[in-house]
């Protein structure tokens, strides 16, 4: 009887159990039959199951989810299994392309082929509960129950632990700066099988074919976008983690160390100097570069940016003791505004309930994120500006003089389905997720 949908998904979770106990259990463990557990078929249609909800675009060969969808998904399964077992599969060149960046300039992304993006998911469906039980508890990016709410939320929490000033740490071109050989070391630590490791090589080394058509080789890095370019990159942090609870800095130089995948602050209650200097050798070792403009030391009065969030320490308005405060920051804030005003011009051909449904979906993501902070004002502010738009494009739509106060007023948008934000749903969670 073949398996549903729901035991293969237990299935998998069962032997991610199994191999996080016995990592957890043996910091010096490595893992010598791993390889066949990648080709096992509900490890794959798990992996393929997930690449289909994310929904992404074609690879080199231009074969999409859809084109999967319509051969047949246990085919397609069924397929990357014998090319596993047989060892017949080779990676195909990712396909680059570049995105505009939120402050300006462009950053590479590598989009690997569906089967690539498929096989590389059940890797790290493998690798991911060993390698999960050596990462520290300061590392928060990409990993299991963590995330960039419940880091803030602890964040906040330390800053109370007499923390006078911050230092934003930027590693410059990360991604693209991590050397194959030095990563690889660290993945040895814990993987022995041979096939896993030559696979994880494979794709490190196959390169990218550029948006000009141009196949060009990769020295070093991981390319963004790939399914297991987040989990190696915090393999290789893990080891600034490492050496930076080992050593004790966080106790001999009153500096705590808080990093999500790349982004790192490091939270100073002694002197900000030796724990910068302390990083920089670190970063140094691993062949890495600290940007110059972008890593940079600040008080907490002066508030900082991490995140999205901005932290500052300020006097409460009721009680008037000094509380650090968590916001949205300026530019997440802008950010906001330009996607919901690129979609809400006054000419946009859209029927109103799909245009009500975007206006929802665009804004109920960011408030989920922010939803936890001190954010009761930026919501307000947004609430306005998402009603002076979506007024002004249903006047426009109708053809309508004026901007819409009187036909459209706020209960009425509400009642046509257009998202709430009031201030009531504002819950600052006061402990962390460790």
């Amino acid at each position: 009887m073949p398996m549903t949908a729901t035991h293969r998904a237990e299935s998998v979770r069962k032997l991610q159990r199994g191999l996080y106990r016995a990592a957890k259990s043996n910091q010096a463990r490595k893992f010598h039959s791993l390889y066949d557990k990648v080709w096992r078929h509900d490890v794959l249609w798990q992996a393929w199951q997930e690449v289909k909800r994310n929904h992404g675009a074609p690879g080199v060969d231009a074969k999409s989810i859809d084109a999967v969808v319509a051969s047949g998904e246990d085919a397609f399964v069924d397929e990357l299994v014998w090319h596993l077992r047989e060892k017949t599969y080779r990676p195909q060149p990712v396909r680059r392309v570049y995105i505009p960046k939120p402050k300006g300039g462009q950053r590479p992304l590598g989009i690997p082929s569906i089967a690539d993006r498929t096989i590389q998911t059940a890797v790290r469906l493998v690798l991911e509960p060993i390698f999960e039980a050596d990462f520290q508890d300061c590392s928060y990016g990409y990993r299991p129950r963590r995330g960039a709410q419940t880091c803030s939320v602890a964040l906040r929490d330390s800053l109370y632990q007499r923390v006078h000033s911050v230092i934003e740490v930027d590693l410059k071109s990360y991604f693209d700066s991590v050397p194959h050989g030095k990563l690889m070391v660290l993945v040895r630590e814990r993987v022995a099988d041979g096939s896993v490791l030559r696979l994880i090589w494979s794709w490190l080394k196959v390169g990218y074919l550029d948006i000009d058509g141009a196949h060009r080789g990769t020295e070093q890095g991981v390319p963004q976008g790939g399914p297991l370019s987040p989990m190696l990159a915090n393999v290789y942090l893990n080891l600034i983690d490492r050496l930076w609870v080992r050593r004790g800095y966080a106790e001999k130089l009153g500096a705590t160390l808080y990093r999500y995948a790349d982004d790192m602050v490091v939270l100073c209650r002694g002197n900000p100097t030796s724990a910068y200097q302390a990083l920089s050798a670190l970063v140094e070792k691993m062949d890495l570069t600290l940007h110059p403009e972008k890593t940079r030391t600040v008080r907490v009065d002066d508030g900082f940016d991490f995140l999205s969030f901005h932290f500052v320490r300020r006097r409460s308005p009721t009680t008037g003791k000094l509380s650090f405060y968590t916001f949205p920051t300026k530019e997440s804030q802008k950010r906001i505004r330009e996607n919901i005003r690129s979609f809400t011009h006054r000419r946009a051909p859209v029927k109103t309930d799909e245009f009500i449904k975007m206006v929802n979906d665009t804004v109920r993501g960011w408030v989920n994120y922010f939803q936890h902070t001190n954010a009761s004002e930026a919501f307000r502010r947004l609430q306005r500006f998402i009603n002076l738009r979506v007024r002004r494009h249903l006047s426009q739509c109708r053809r309508e003089r004026g901007s819409g106060w009187r036909r459209y007023p706020n209960s009425k948008l509400y009642a046509m389905g257009l998202i709430y934000i009031g201030s009531g749903r504002i819950k600052y969670a006061t402990n962390a997720t460790r």
